[in-house]
């Protein structure tokens, strides 16, 4: 091929872009003056924004960084949060909307010709995860409906979609700048959480920062944020969540495992990090110090309470499952079976393979032991890169927090998906580099 037919061959997917975002501004600009004109004023504004929107549609790697620094913004944009019933259930945040873009940007460039092999870089997790996707339309198929159609498209949301954002931030080489920003946004919320709580729940937060914790121990191209383990130690024993402390521990010895380094991390990571943690708790309030230590229900502490509401959780999660062992209520209908059997229903069990038997029945429960286990024993085989132990990290802890408290909810399993995906990138990543070197 000549060098003039290259250059021509590389201009189109340019000057299409260019065409695009010239017809998008055009539209744009043509909805907003006639909704003003009829006096639609949030149509109006939201039409100013579709051009820029377009924009980053068709460059989706430069949203990777707000992504990372999104995450930790658990606030819902649309009015529907953790604890509202009463309208179709999606819940959505900064960071829901922006892997939307980045995954509709990843889309652009697939049919431009100019994509990453994404989808194939996935290859290695494709049958756990395409297991629990199957099972997952299956119980859409048994429990049809508008409300079913919404929540089952979040939860693919919320562990696909990630898997694929992650992949393709590792095959652009941009996922380092995507955590950075994750650290730092979740070290600033980590600094504030004792003094002012954003009306967000401690423990999908316990989570954010335990995740945060996990990164700087796990992922060596992160050394330089270290000094955030002073904040956010102290932070996480501050969330007053024993759920996402115990999901902290179990996914350090994870990392420490996958490692297969002992005396240095343990020395110059895991050593300070825990005596930062032993003295902000040995500091905190006894109120603080009391619920932390607390494994017994009752009713006389809060710490005590929270663990017999959840025993109480478990006993009408059973009693559903009873009712619908094999073909669930269906994906987002817990509270609506709840509601059956308690005058105080609840959205969640606080436990995950409950949850997931209670909608999908016995099926769904299996597919996801099989997704996280299968994950799992997948990393193990790619302990090579260097996200990996994060990554593994991160998934177990989550999974381990899932078993007392709510899983699938915005913020929570996002990241541990994000770096499974950043892993099977970087392992194609690193077997293109190998065959490409001499023998």
């Amino acid at each position: 091929m000549s060098t003039e037919a290259l250059t021509v061959r590389l201009a189109r997917p340019r000057y299409s872009e260019g065409l695009l975002f010239g017809l998008l501004v055009a539209l744009g600009a043509a909805i907003a003056a006639y909704a003003l004109a009829g006096g639609h004023t949030v149509v109006a504004a939201g039409m100013c924004v579709l051009p820029i929107v377009g924009w980053f549609a068709t460059r989706p790697t430069a949203l990777l960084a707000l992504l990372g620094l999104s995450i930790p913004a658990l606030m819902s944009l649309t009015g529907n949060g953790l604890g509202s019933v009463g309208n179709t259930g999606y819940n959505a945040s900064v960071s829901d909307f922006l892997l939307l873009l980045i995954g509709a940007g990843i889309v652009l460039k697939w049919m431009s010709g100019r994509s990453e092999p994404v989808l194939a870089s996935l290859r290695p997790v494709a049958l756990p995860v395409l297991a629990y996707a199957a099972v997952i339309v299956m119980v859409l198929s048994l429990h049809p409906g508008l409300r079913e159609l919404f929540k089952t498209g979040q939860r693919f949301e919320l562990f696909l979609l990630p898997l694929i954002v992650g992949a393709f931030a590792a095959l652009r080489g941009r996922h380092i700048l995507l955590l950075q920003a994750y650290v730092l946004a979740t070290t600033v919320l980590a600094a504030v959480w004792p003094i002012h709580h954003f009306a967000l729940n401690k423990n999908p937060v316990g989570q954010l920062i335990a995740n945060a914790i996990l990164l700087l121990v796990g992922v060596r191209a992160l050394r330089r944020l270290w000094p955030c383990l002073v904040l956010l130690a102290p932070g996480l024993i501050f969330t007053v969540s024993r759920g996402a402390i115990g999901g902290a521990v179990i996914g350090i010895m994870v990392v420490l495992v996958l490692q297969r380094t002992r005396a240095r991390p343990v020395l110059t990571r895991v050593l300070p990090l825990a005596l930062v943690a032993l003295a902000a708790f040995a500091f905190a309030p006894t109120s603080l110090q009391s619920r932390v230590t607390t494994f017994h229900p009752g009713t006389s502490t809060p710490g005590e309470y929270a663990i017999y509401l959840r025993d109480k959780y478990a006993r009408d999660a059973h009693e559903i499952i009873d009712q619908h062992p094999w073909t669930g209520v269906g994906i987002g209908n817990y509270y609506t079976a709840d509601s059956t059997i308690t005058r105080t229903p609840v959205l969640d069990p606080h436990q995950v393979l409950l949850q997931q038997e209670a909608e999908g029945g016995y099926v769904l429960a299996a597919a996801f032991v099989l997704l996280i286990g299968g994950t799992l024993l997948i990393l193990r085989r790619m302990r090579q890169v260097d996200v990996v132990p994060a990554a593994a990290g991160v998934l177990i802890a989550t999974a381990a927090h899932g078993l007392v408290d709510i899983y699938w909810v915005r913020g929570t399993p996002i990241l541990g998906w994000l770096l499974v995906g950043m892993a099977c990138g970087g392992f194609m990543k690193l077997r293109r580099e190998r065959l490409s070197k001499p023998a």
